[in-house]
């Protein structure tokens, strides 16, 4: 039990480190920022509208993708998502709250494909690779918990953070204090 509890304590210290403080250079008063009852609602199915469009599976081909470009703000929209997201994610496994931490990880999987989407239009295999890792660790963690394998979970979300310390480490600069933002000249 000890283990449990010290894993899930550096779980969510890695956590604070994907603080939801990121911005964007072309951040421009609170219109990045989403209310919090939209980023709970994130999912694929609703993922055309945040960006501009109608839902990709709506439209078809090559077309889908240009209506559903994302633009960096809904990438900082998307990174607060899983910062907040990751957040309570941690805090829900350590109270042993299964079916809140499913849901929560089912949520960042939905945001993940997203960040996924964004950095496969800016042509960045290594940021898609990350994105797709991290996913799939959110998927993981929410069959973990949806299973009752709390410990399965924990660990499962514990990939998952360090693959998004690896892509902040490539793709974000900033700190806590200056706000945090995708680094110049890497897009």
């Amino acid at each position: 039990m000890r283990y449990v509890s010290a894993l899930l304590s550096v779980a969510l210290l890695i956590g604070a480190g994907c603080a939801n403080k990121s911005t964007t250079s072309q951040t421009t008063g609170g219109a990045t920022t989403p209310a919090p009852a939209a980023a709970a609602g994130s999912g694929t199915a609703t993922s055309g509208a945040r960006a501009g469009g109608a839902a990709p599976a709506a439209q078809g081909g090559a077309g889908a993708q240009a209506a559903a470009r994302m633009t960096p703000e809904q990438l900082d929209a998307a990174m607060k998502t899983v910062s907040s997201t990751n957040g309570a994610l941690g805090m829900k496994l350590m109270s042993n709250d299964l079916p809140g931490a499913a849901k929560d990880a089912q949520t960042l999987a939905s945001t993940f494909a997203d960040v996924e989407r964004f950095f496969a239009q800016a042509n960045k295999q290594d940021a898609v690779m990350f994105a797709q890792q991290a996913r799939m660790g959110a998927s993981e963690t929410a069959a973990a918990a949806t299973a009752g394998d709390a410990m399965k979970a924990a660990a499962a979300r514990g990939n998952m953070t360090a693959t998004c310390k690896q892509c902040h480490g490539v793709y974000r600069e900033g700190d806590a204090q200056t706000g945090y933002r995708i680094k110049a000249g890497v897009l």
